[in-house]
């Protein structure tokens, strides 16, 4: 069974990803699986929040 792969913050489907593999050793620790929808983040989103010295976060 094949299941959707969206990024949290800007909702953008990334891919598809099979069962199968989310159930192995090598899967994602960070991604959230809600039904027939894994969240992850994009690497976009993933570089644009990363922490830089003079970007205060709120």
């Amino acid at each position: 069974m094949k299941i959707f792969k969206v990024c949290h913050a800007c909702d953008r489907i990334i891919g598809e990803i099979e069962l199968n593999d989310l159930t192995g050793n090598n899967s994602d620790p960070i991604m959230d699986i809600i039904g027939n929808v894994a969240y992850a983040l994009c690497t976009d989103c993933l570089h644009d929040m990363e922490t830089k010295p003079r970007n205060v976060y709120h």
